[in-house]
This record gives C-alpha cells, sequence and structure tokens, in this order.
C-alpha cells in the first residue's frame, strides 16, 4: 500500500503544479470576447438609451430591449438589435464574464481591492478582486512597466461607482485594450470622467454627462444608458492613434509647475515626437520639447501665465497628431481677478444715460476686455462692446430699457470674470417705483420715531400708498397715504419683532415698488438708526494678513449708551467681539488674523438698543497655492438652477470620506439652512435646497467636510 502511494506521488504533484500553473495563467489572460468585441455598447438583456450627442466608435445594440437615443447619438459600425448576431454576440459575452466573475472564476485573483479604488493610486499587471460594493475616484494609474501587451483584471462582486471628474491615466505602454474590468452588478460614471478599459457588467451601466471611454461597455444583463459621451473600441479610432491622456480636458494645471507629467497612449507611434503647446485654442504654437524614445510620459515646465483655452500637442515622425482637450493654466502669481466697481450693487441709473463710466479693477488681466449686460439677473446677456486697453473704464450708453435686476459683465481674453451686483434701470418710457430705504436685511428698532423711507423712480403719481408688511409679504397694513412729489416719507416704526418686514409703495395707477427683507427688533422707547458703516484698508474688497481694517459708521440717535463691533469669518455661526466703544465714539480699528484665507468675512456694529447694521462680504489674506486648494484635491460644490426662483439641487463632491454639512446663509451671515449628512463616502451628493419662502438676494452656500470647506452663491429672484 505505501509504495502503491509513492507511485501516485509524483502524479498527484504533477496535476496540483498542473492546476495551480493553469491558475496562475488564467489570472493573467484575457476573457475572449468572441463577437461580442467589435461592440462599443451592448446588452444581452437590456436596453440602450442615450440623450445628447454620443459617439460609438464601433458597434452598437441589445439582443432583448429597446433601442433609443440614436439619433441625436451616432455609431460608426453596425447596429444590431434582436437579430442573429446579436445573439451570438449575446452568448460570447455571456461566456466571457463567467470565465472571470462566475461564483468559480471570481475568487481567482492576485490582489485584493480595498473599497475606495483611485486618489492616486498606482496599479500593475496583475487580477484583482473585491467582493463588495466599490467606489474610484480621483485619480487611478495603470502602470505596464514598458510591457505594452501587460493585462489588467479587475472582478468586483457587486456595483461600481465612478465618481464624476474620475480619470483612468495609462503608464508605461498600459493599453485600454488590456484592461477588464468584471463587475457583478450595476456600473455608474458620473460626469466629465476619462475611463480606460472594457467593462463586462452583470447589471445597467451607466455613463453621465460628457465621460468617455476607450474600451467597451458591455452588459450581460442590464440598459446601457448614455448622455453625450465618447465610447471608442481600443484599436478603432478615427484619424491619429495618439491619445493625450494629460492634461485633460477640463483639468487646472497651475503656472511655473516644473515636471508636470504630460501622458498619452495609442499604437503605432513613432518613438520620435515634438510636444507643443497652445494657449488659444490652436491658433498658435509654442514648442515643448521633443522626445526620442517608445515611453508615454513627457515633463513639461508648465509657462507661468494664464489661460482658460490651453492645449498639447503631440506629433510623431510619420505626422500622427495627438490633442489634448482645452484646460486651464492658472498664473502663481497673484491670482487673476476682475472686479466691477461701478455699477454699484443697488445702483439706480436712468435709461438711456450715454457714456455711463463703466468702471473696474483687477489683476493680471489681458488687454482684451468684452462688455456685456443682462436685464434679466443673468438668464441672458447683450454685448455693450471690446475693450482693447489696460484702462479701467469704459463708456456705457445705457439703453433706455426698465429693470431691477441688471447686470454688468466683463470679460478678459484668458476668461477672467467679473460680475457687478444687481442694479436698477429706470426707463424713461416705463414707469416705475424703486425703494431705496429700508435696505434688505437692515435691522431697525421699533418703536423708532421718524424713519425716512426713500424712494426713486420714473412716471409715479402724486398719489401714493405706503404698505408695510411683517411676514415676507403674506399680508400687509396701511402705514400712510401721501399726495405729493416727494421721494420720502417720516414712519413711526411700530414696537414689534420680525426678521421678515416689507415696504411696499403703490401709487394711485397701480404702480407698485418694494424693499428688501428687513428686520425690526422690538423696543420699549424710542430708538434710532444705524445709517451707514464704511470699511478702509481694502484694495479690491479685499485685505491683507495681520493688517489694519478702519470701520466708521454714523447713526441717529438714540441707538443705546454703546456700540458693540463684531466680526465674522466664512460665514461660521458665531460672531466674534472687535471691541465695545461708547456711543459717542463712531469708528474703530481691527488688525486681521496673521495667518490663513477667510475669503467671506463682515463686520457688524449694534447699537446697545439692539440697532445694527452688517458689511457687505470682503475677504482676507489670499489663496494661491494650489496644494491648498480643496478644488485641486477633488472637492467641488455647484448648484442649479442658478438663478432660483423656488428649488435648486446643490451637488458637492468628496475626495474621501467625511462628516459633510451644507449651510445657507444670507447675505449678513444669518443661516437659513443647514443639513448635516453625517459621515459620508467618496463620490457626488446632492442636497435639496427650497428657496420659495426666502426674499430676493444674494445668499452663500457652503461644504463643510471635516477641516475643508468649499463655498458658493446663488442668486434668488423673485
Amino acid at each position: 500500500m505505501i509504495k502503491s502511494l509513492r507511485s501516485l506521488w509524483p502524479i498527484c504533484l504533477l496535476s496540483l503544479l498542473t492546476i495551480f500553473a493553469a491558475n496562475a495563467a488564467f489570472a493573467q489572460s484575457p476573457p475572449n470576447l468572441g463577437t461580442s468585441s467589435t461592440y462599443g455598447v451592448f446588452s444581452g438583456n437590456g436596453a440602450i438609451g442615450n440623450t445628447g450627442l454620443t459617439l460609438i466608435t464601433g458597434d452598437i445594440g441589445t439582443y432583448v430591449g429597446s433601442f433609443t437615443g440614436f439619433p441625436p447619438g451616432q455609431y460608426t459600425g453596425a447596429k444590431h438589435v434582436a437579430d442573429a448576431a446579436a445573439l451570438s454576440a449575446k452568448n460570447d459575452l455571456t461566456l466571457a464574464y463567467n470565465s472571470l466573475n462566475d461564483a468559480t472564476h471570481a475568487v481567482i485573483f492576485d490582489t485584493a481591492l480595498n473599497a475606495t479604488m483611485g486618489n492616486g493610486q498606482v496599479l500593475t499587471p496583475r487580477t484583482y478582486g473585491r467582493g463588495d460594493l466599490t467606489t474610484l475616484s480621483g485619480n487611478l494609474t495603470f502602470d505596464a512597466k514598458n510591457n505594452p501587451a501587460a493585462v489588467f483584471i479587475i472582478k468586483i462582486r457587486s456595483a461600481l461607482n465612478v465618481s464624476a471628474n474620475t480619470k483612468i491615466l495609462l503608464v508605461n505602454g498600459a493599453q485600454a485594450a488590456n484592461i477588464y474590468w468584471a463587475v457583478d452588478g450595476a456600473v455608474s460614471v458620473l460626469d466629465n470622467s476619462i475611463m480606460e478599459g472594457t467593462f463586462l457588467a452583470n447589471g445597467a451601466i451607466h455613463l453621465y454627462g460628457g465621460s468617455t471611454l476607450e474600451g467597451r461597455a458591455l452588459a450581460v444583463f442590464g440598459a446601457v444608458t448614455m448622455a453625450s459621451n465618447q465610447v471608442t473600441v481600443p484599436g478603432q479610432a478615427i484619424g491619429s492613434s495618439i491619445r493625450v491622456i494629460t492634461p485633460a480636458a477640463g483639468d487646472t494645471v497651475t503656472g511655473g509647475t516644473q515636471h508636470y507629467q504630460i501622458t498619452y497612449s495609442g499604437t503605432g507611434i513613432a518613438a520620435n515626437k515634438t510636444f507643443d503647446y497652445s494657449l488659444d485654442s490652436g491658433l498658435t504654437w509654442t514648442l515643448i520639447g521633443t522626445l526620442d524614445s517608445n515611453t508615454y510620459t513627457y515633463s513639461w515646465n508648465v509657462p507661468d501665465t494664464a489661460s482658460k483655452n490651453a492645449i498639447v500637442r503631440i506629433t510623431d515622425a510619420n505626422g500622427l497628431v495627438g490633442k489634448s482637450g482645452n484646460f486651464v493654466i492658472k498664473s502663481s502669481k497673484a491670482n487673476a481677478n476682475l472686479v466691477v466697481v461701478r455699477p454699484g450693487s443697488g445702483e439706480t441709473i436712468v435709461g438711456g444715460t450715454q457714456n455711463y463710466p463703466i468702471t473696474f479693477t483687477g489683476n493680471n488681466l489681458a488687454t482684451q476686455k468684452t462688455f456685456e449686460y443682462s436685464l434679466d439677473g443673468g438668464t441672458t446677456w447683450k454685448t455693450i462692446g471690446v475693450l482693447n486697453a489696460d484702462v479701467m473704464t469704459y463708456p456705457w450708453n445705457v439703453p433706455d430699457t426698465a429693470s431691477t435686476r441688471a447686470l454688468v459683465r466683463i470679460t478678459d481674453k484668458n476668461g477672467i470674470t467679473g460680475t457687478s451686483g444687481l442694479f436698477t434701470i429706470l426707463s424713461s418710457k416705463v414707469p416705475m417705483i424703486v425703494v431705496t430705504r429700508p435696505t434688505a436685511s437692515e435691522s431697525i428698532v421699533g418703536g423708532t420715531q421718524g424713519y425716512e423711507i426713500t424712494w426713486t423712480g420714473i412716471g409715479i403719481a402724486n398719489k401714493k400708498t405706503l404698505e408695510l408688511s411683517l411676514d415676507n409679504g403674506m399680508t400687509w397694513s396701511l402705514i400712510a397715504v401721501i399726495h405729493n412729489d416727494s421721494m420720502s416719507y417720516a414712519w413711526s416704526v411700530p414696537d414689534t419683532a420680525t426678521m421678515r418686514a416689507m415696504i411696499r409703495i403703490t401709487d394711485s395707477t397701480g404702480l407698485t415698488g418694494k424693499s428688501g427683507v428687513f428686520t425690526i427688533t422690538s423696543g420699549t422707547n424710542t430708538g434710532g438708526s444705524i445709517n451707514s458703516l464704511t470699511l478702509s484698508g481694502l484694495t479690491n474688497n479685499n485685505i491683507g494678513n495681520n493688517q489694519t481694517l478702519g470701520i466708521a459708521w454714523t447713526y441717529t440717535p438714540d441707538i443705546g449708551s454703546t456700540v458693540l463691533v463684531e466680526y465674522l469669518l466664512n460665514n461660521a455661526n458665531n460672531w466674534q467681539t472687535v471691541t465695545t466703544v461708547p456711543v459717542e465714539q463712531t469708528s474703530t480699528t481691527w488688525v486681521t488674523p496673521a495667518t490663513g484665507y477667510y475669503p467671506i468675512v463682515y463686520i457688524r456694529v449694534t447699537g446697545s438698543k439692539g440697532m445694527s447694521r452688517t458689511s457687505s462680504a470682503f475677504s482676507i489674506g489670499n489663496q494661491n497655492a494650489v496644494a491648498n486648494d480643496p478644488k485641486a484635491l477633488g472637492y467641488a460644490l455647484s448648484n442649479y438652477p442658478n438663478p432660483v426662483s423656488g428649488a435648486t439641487t446643490i451637488s458637492f463632491a468628496l475626495p474621501v470620506r467625511a462628516q459633510a454639512t451644507i449651510v445657507v446663509s444670507d447675505a449678513v451671515g444669518r443661516e437659513v439652512m443647514r443639513v448635516s449628512n453625517g459621515n459620508m463616502s467618496a463620490g457626488t451628493h446632492t442636497v435639496n435646497f427650497n428657496a420659495a419662502n426666502l426674499p430676493s438676494g444674494v445668499y452663500t452656500y457652503r461644504l463643510l467636510a471635516g477641516s475643508t470647506m468649499l463655498t458658493g452663491k446663488m442668486n434668488i429672484i423673485r
């Protein structure tokens, strides 16, 4: 018996080695796609749907399911729907998927993956596996180690979620044709991502707006949906076989960066290549350098300039050309900015005025600037003219029209833009009432006698009715009826409390004007108001660190015995005290923080009887380092639609898991919404915000994620 076992041992050992070798070889072997290999998009059992100008370079089809969206989408190959070719592709795709990710093969892999992929991760040729939900965000690099035949296989036994703006980078010869994603669940690729490889999914595949895929989107079971995408089957690219990967369309590169890595891929590329860049969308080109090797990266010392229309071009010795999409070069010098000084926010201009001086200021601006105006809060724009001089003023013949939501916008040749605050145009042809006081967000003490309501306008009748609302315009009470041509009225403010007060003026013809929403604070005796608050030491609405800010105010007695001066940094919830001074003192100074960048800062002065006034927002310090820029780290924040009349959706992206909070505040820092979402995964998230009950104005919304903060502005219009 022992002898028999000994005689069998070599055979058993050989069998074990054979099985091990087979499994090791399989782990690096690509699947046989069969007839499904020619498809850029295919589903064995699911609908094919598209919106927008999607382009599929390759075949497209489904064996079971509807086929919609082509046109407007296009494909260069054949369409197969419920025919013999689609059945063959379905069967071959099922076999290929099973060979990678069925119950037997899914457990065969070299390296286990974490639940979160990307964020600078580098993968080398082998088979990777993950047993549950997987997310991908940031940059993920495939490094072929200078072996263009190297194979990468990623097996995921659940869904795969790809965050917006994710990029897959191919270096050292890595090829999209040799990357395979086997996913036992849905695949969702969010907006503006760059994907590489063939996706074999046992679930739906969703490609969202603007994302590209060099590879295939093949669903064994599930729909494939697209929205203005490009899908290119490897080896079927039209034209040049050089594909620039970085910089990618929409990227931001800091000017002056040394050794920035231009990366690219392709087939049939000659060893000798020339690299150029353009700052004007390809009208003119500047040589970067030449390369005479078969590597797939090139080190570029980026010029310290500013452009929103930069392109990198690669040309090989055989005349093959590859170009990047348009990207941004951001100068490392003082950040380029443009601030419209005039028209000022809340200003009133008479329509038909000739040579009204639009004035502005800024840094690092191009000589050529385009001027536009809007009458509807920025929804539509009309050109005023073009300036080709390094001056800071431009004459405008104001249209004789009427608008309470006018804006002026200035854009230089590099895309640096500045927009004024909302102002009013009074038309000589259109009657209008504009309430100039109380101002939006002003605070008035209840019981104040002789508070001056003021207004302006065109074509206003003598008889005017003045009314007050304490509930944001839901109900109104009479203040007075006057019969004269004056533009003011001395008002005895009621001794009540509300943060939703409004004034309405209506003349005998029905012409109406309303104030912004203001506050009335209850008082037991007559008071006054803080009429103005001015800040000195600001340049372009900014002041440096460790600098002295001058603060001065005027008031109408009686506002109390003392005045409290406070500041608010970045719309935090707590005001910090600068000083408390006797009421006779109407100015003070404040030394700004020694370090740090604070993009949103307010100053507030409050009398001891409760009257208050808050400054416009300004900033402290400079944010120059891209390394400290949350957007460069993968954070994002936006809302749509903007301007807002009812509801809007606030979208934000996290590069890593974090405690996330969204806060919305009004123009004086009062919080109107806070949503704490808890510990959230990396990726893109949304919060719905209903602004239907809020007054018109500029609101600030911000993302708080750990120690990171990102801020945006929205206009609420009525």
